[in-house]
């Protein structure tokens, strides 16, 4: 089961609550953000273990987030989601900090593995 909060950043209100549907089932907490700005903030006002973000928002790009992210969390995982991604776009997530990058479609049960490996295999302290 899970522990701790994660943040999801995705315009996609349907993606968005079906991930945080397949998130609560196993027992972690999440918060929806739908736009970058929106998810920064959050990540502002508390704490979050992961972050699972889309690379194309209505604001800003996914790689933005994850910089600003890195930048006042350095500790903090991020998953980015695309349907878009180049070669070249993914080396520059990886290179910037993401954790994952994953292509869109994929199935949940993908994105849970994702998600469980990265929170065990990176634990934050507090």
């Amino acid at each position: 089961m899970g522990t701790g909060q994660i943040l999801i950043i995705d315009d996609e209100r349907l993606i968005a609550e079906a991930l945080s549907l397949i998130l609560a089932d196993q027992g972690y907490e999440t918060v929806l953000a739908s736009c970058g700005a929106d998810g920064i903030r959050e990540a502002a006002e508390r704490s979050f273990e992961l972050a699972v973000t889309d690379l194309r928002l209505p604001d800003m790009t996914g790689l933005d987030v994850l910089r600003a992210l890195r930048a006042r969390s350095p500790e903090i995982r991020v998953i980015v989601i695309t349907a878009h991604g180049t070669p070249e776009m993914i080396r520059e997530l990886k290179a910037s900090g993401a954790a994952e990058v994953l292509k869109k479609p994929f199935l949940p049960s993908e994105i849970l593995s994702l998600i469980q490996r990265e929170l065990k295999d990176h634990p934050v302290t507090a």
